[in-house]
């Protein structure tokens, strides 16, 4: 069983490399795209790659002279040695790189040690290796079957027990120094674990005797380093040298098999179960499993440059690290072929089929017939200049197959050809300028049979046309006619195909999709792009039409992708871009394959497979196996047993999808954090591993990065993403694979991640709380509310104070008017009347004293009133006008009574205020003293002055007159003392009187200034 599948990888590999080799030429040439190099330029920390491994999330690791870079199939992830930072990696010098399928991390060989990557943390946990010189210098690491780890350095073998942090160096057999530098390692099926040393030896490990010992099967060919081990599933061990020397040991004790024993260095070999992948300084060589009694000749390079590292990863990729970057190589077989060579095609413009053979219409070749059974050029049909009824022309556009053996044939420059059953030269039908009845144009782009009725319909450059008399060649023309709105929007016709509802649809370049509703009128219905209603046609530009098993019409378009018809009458679509995993939105051709009722498009980047029922799209291109990714306009089609073939500049593509397996659902993952625009490495766990993360307010903007973990198709594998609490319906992720948001409110959010084809409750979830600014916190609004709320009844508090204030000044009012005016005013009223009676009597002097009463009574009232408003007035807060008031009442009182006023003011005085209770105290407290000088004191200077100081206002008044004792009765009877006492009290002030008879007053008021 194990030979067929030997050779039929040695036909296949060999084939593959030297189609590789003849179309590959070193300059002219770009790299396949299956053997396309990763290098610095696209991320990677560094060229000059040593180790490679895949862990159990699916991360590809590459070690290299200059520090360890993480690849997720989008993009590279670095880490590098930094002693000034706890938990970095060792040393940039990457020699060997390990997975842990059961810790999840990587084990980490440098020259400076062993170290373990935890991927919960981020971080790398160093293992000690000892003071021995070169323990820490780190050739090879090994995981056994049982989860230990094996480590070859330059001084020998060591075995770490991660469960118990236990680290042990093993014994080897005697020799030199170089018999302890361990190069490489490796673990059979059976579990034996395999050691090869720089002094050439290779040494097996007994569990028993826990040291290691000479395997007798290899003799060393010389001193040169054992440099590379692979161990295949079913048994055996692959060996290789520095000296280019390779070994195969069979299972058990069978002898050794040399292949090489001199050639380029061996640097790396990875075994499966039919052969070995040998990486070499010359390049890469897949060698098949050999038998002792036919060793296989030298298999060819499939790439000729050093190669150091290999890996193979889960969706059967081989991965190759070179001096050049990472490079991979698909070893999985391509259900995608190519019926004949593109050196025997050329561009292929034009596929149909029929149950014996395919038709091909090129581009130079004419038209070209496979045989079925034999897959060969059963015949050719081309122009002949000398031949009328040959091919008018070898670039043909659109073929038909018709059911009784006839062909029909577009042309690019030259009509329409049509060969009968059993014909051997064509009919040709071409466009006559003035001629009714032929053909619109020359140019044909698309033949079509309506499976209503047979009728054939063609489409050209001119219009669309429908052949209405095939004997005599007339055919039914329909153009785009100016200002009529029911015409054909375009002459330009690429498609025609009639719905099972009986409807026919035209697909027009630069005029959108039409329906043709009455072929008698020549009225058509268009559905155009609109750029104000996303459910309109996405492009006008439309090149292919397909039916779907439920009869519905799907729509190719150049530059608008795929657009599904959901409602004929009104023209609602459905988009499916490259944001749903289209491979690009310039669709060539659409075929439906007949066995599934799946939907296939040809585009300018590969193919796209769609499943109708449920949206979901697939790519495909050159690094699935694709033999190209361009392909040619209409040139498409289904062929019988459910083959599909598409034509394009290179060829012809054939496949069988039942036999192409589709993709896994890759895992999504959240891999990174930047603030703005900053990676951030968290404290304690991985963005990954996290359930929870915080985002303070000074993080306003942040970006997470994600991947969907799929080494091959991660690049085109279609994400969405949403922020529930922001995002109102989920975005599809660019390129770049990442979010980015700015200025979130605080509060708490949910972000998600998942495959488009994925259920919504799929993929990567993490819990964002977005913190608040401190004046948004709760303690910050309760302190404000509480704020407010104090400062809202200290207003109202002011305002009942002011209102009461008022009150009082309204009830002091009231009770001066009717105190000091009433009382004047009675007085006034009984002289009045007693007047009147000496007046009467003819006493006319006792009436004028008592009509110089009045008067004095009257003017005292205008005083008392001209005091009131005075007061009241707002105007006069202000101590300038307290003192111009004061100034005049002290001079026309002082003045009438020959006493001399020196009045004094300190700078500054003027500016201060006196509210308008305190200012009325305060003012007739001064009246009082004046008055009481200008009375009693018969004095001759008086003095007032005026000064603001420690915060209090303070009046003196000083007279040298004769005093007067402060214990004797007033003089007069009088309560003028008494109310002056008063006023300073209600001024929360101090009034002192100094005086003694004979030496003159003083008095002396303090008032505090708030």
């Amino acid at each position: 069983m194990a030979r067929p599948s030997i050779i039929w990888y040695w036909k296949f590999w060999l084939l593959g490399c030297l189609g590789w080799l003849l179309t590959a030429p070193a300059v002219s040439q770009p790299v396949p795209a299956r053997l396309r190099p990763l290098s610095s330029a696209d991320g990677l920390v560094n060229d000059v790659v040593q180790s490679i491994a895949q862990d159990e999330q699916g991360f590809l690791w590459i070690g290299t002279q200059d520090g360890l870079s993480r690849y997720d199939g989008s993009g590279f992830r670095t880490f590098r040695a930094d002693e000034r930072r706890a938990g970095s990696l060792l040393s940039n010098f990457v020699r060997a790189v390990a997975a842990d399928p059961r810790r999840g991390g990587v084990w980490v060989g440098t020259g400076s040690g062993l170290c373990y990557y935890n991927p919960r943390t981020e971080l790398f946990v160093p293992v000690p290796m000892g003071q021995a010189a070169g323990a820490s210098f780190v050739h090879a690491v090994l995981l056994d079957q049982s989860g230990q780890v094996w480590a070859g350095t330059e001084d020998g073998l060591w075995r770490y027990e991660p469960r118990r942090r236990r680290l042990q160096r093993i014994a080897g057999p005697p020799g030199s120094a170089r018999q302890n530098s361990i190069r490489t390692l490796a673990q059979d099926a059976a579990g034996v674990l395999w050691v090869g040393t720089g002094a050439g030896a290779l040494l097996r490990y007994d569990p028993l005797a826990r040291n290691l010992r000479h395997d007798r099967r290899h003799n060393s060919p010389g001193p040169a380093p054992v440099s590379a081990l692979a161990a295949p599933p079913g048994g055996g061990l692959w060996v290789g040298t520095e000296a280019g020397a390779l070994r195969y040991l069979p299972p058990g004790e069978q002898p050794a098999i040399d292949l090489l024993t001199t050639a380029p260095a061996v640097r790396s070999l990875w075994a499966d179960a039919a052969g070995a992948w040998v990486g070499t300084a010359a390049g890469l060589r897949y060698w098949p499993q050999p038998t002792a009694s036919s060793p296989p000749a030298i298999p060819p390079l499939v790439l000729t440059e050093p190669v150091q590292a290999l890996c193979p990863d889960r969706v059967r990729q081989l991965w190759l690290g070179t001096e050049a970057g990472l490079r991979r190589l698909d070893i999985r077989p391509s259900a995608f072929g190519r019926p004949l060579a593109a050196a025997a095609t050329g561009a292929v413009w034009a596929v149909d089929t029929t149950p014996a053979a395919v038709w091909l219409g090129t581009e130079q070749l004419g038209i070209l017939r496979l045989d079925h059974a034999t897959g060969r050029v059963a015949e050719q049909l081309r122009h002949s200049p000398a031949d009328t009824t040959s091919l008018a022309d070898n670039y043909v556009r659109a073929l038909l197959a018709a059911p009784d053996g006839g062909l029909w044939v577009g042309t690019q420059r030259h009509g329409l050809d049509y060969r009968p059953v059993g014909a051997t030269g064509f009919r040709h039908f071409r466009h006559r300028p003035g001629q009714a009845g032929s053909l619109a144009d020359d140019f044909v782009r698309c033949v079509y049979r309506d499976p209503l009725d047979g009728g054939i319909w063609v489409g050209t450059e001119g219009g669309l046309c429908r052949l209405a008399d095939a004997r005599r060649g007339r055919f039914v023309s329909y153009r785009h006619q100016a200002g009529v709105t029911t015409s054909l929007p375009s002459n330009y016709v690429r498609c025609v195909r009639r719905d099972p509802a009986g409807r026919l649809w035209v697909a027009t370049g630069g005029g959108g999709l039409s329906r043709l509703d009455d072929a008698r009128s020549g009225r058509f219905t268009t559905f155009r792009a609109d750029a104000q209603d996303e459910r309109s046609l996405a492009s006008n530009f439309v090149r292919a039409l397909a039916f779907d098993r439920q009869g519905r019409l799907w729509v190719g378009t150049e530059g608008g992708g795929l657009c599904r018809l959901d409602d004929p009458e009104r023209g609602r679509f459905t988009t499916f871009g490259e944001d749903q995993g289209l491979p690009s939105e310039l669709v060539y051709g659409l075929v439906a394959d007949p066995v599934t009722g799946v939907l296939w498009a040809s585009t300018n980047r590969g193919l796209a497979r769609l499943d109708p029922a449920t949206g979901h799209l697939t790519s495909f291109d050159t690094r699935d196996g694709l033999p190209q990714d361009d392909y040619n306009a209409g040139a498409a089609t289904a062929g019988p047993g459910g083959q599909l073939f598409f034509g394009g500049p290179a060829g012809l593509v054939a496949f069988r999808p039942a036999r192409l397996p589709l993709p896994a659902r890759p895992q999504v993952l959240l891999t990174g954090l930047r603030r703005l625009n900053r990676p951030v490495a968290l404290p304690d766990t991985a963005l990954a591993q996290r359930r929870l993360l915080r985002i303070g307010p000074a993080d306003y903007v942040f970006s997470l990065e994600f991947a969907a973990l799929d080494l091959r198709r991660a690049g085109r594998y279609p994400l969405l993403y949403r922020l529930e609490g922001f995002d109102r319906e989920w975005l599809a992720a660019g390129p770049g694979r990442e979010a980015t948001y700015t200025n979130l409110d605080p509060g708490h959010y949910t972000f998600r991640v998942r495959g488009a084809d994925a259920p919504a409750g799929s993929g990567a979830a993490l819990r964002l709380v977005v913190e608040p600014p401190w004046y948004g916190t709760w303690w910050f609004r309760l302190a404000v509310g509480l704020t407010v709320a104090g400062l809202g009844w200290l207003a109202y508090r002011l305002r009942v104070q002011q209102l009461l204030a008022l009150e009082r000044v309204r009830h002091r009012i009231a009770r001066d008017l009717h105190d000091d005016m009433g009382s004047t005013l009675s007085n006034i009223s009984i002289l009045s009347q007693l007047a009147q009676t000496h007046q009467q009597a003819q006493r006319p002097a006792q009436a004028a004293a008592l009509l110089t009463q009045i008067g004095d009574s009257s003017r005292r009232m205008l005083d008392s009133m001209d005091d009131i408003v005075w007061a009241i007035n707002p105007a006069h807060d202000g101590l300038d006008d307290v003192t111009t008031r004061m100034l005049a009442f002290a001079s026309e009182v002082l003045e009438a009574q020959g006493v001399e006023l020196h009045f004094e003011m300190a700078p500054g005085v003027e500016q201060l205020r006196l509210p308008m209770e305190a200012r009325r105290e305060f003012f007739l407290l001064f009246k009082e003293a004046v008055n009481n000088l200008a009375k009693y004191a018969r004095a001759q200077h008086a003095t007032i002055s005026l000064r603001y100081a420690q915060r209090h206002l303070q009046l003196t008044i000083m007279d040298d007159g004769v005093g007067f004792d402060p214990g004797a009765p007033a003089q007069g009877g009088g309560n003028g003392l008494t109310n002056m006492r008063t006023r300073a009290a209600a001024l929360d002030g101090t009034l002192a009187i100094e005086t003694t008879p004979g030496q003159g007053t003083t008095l002396r008021l303090r008032v505090p200034l708030r």
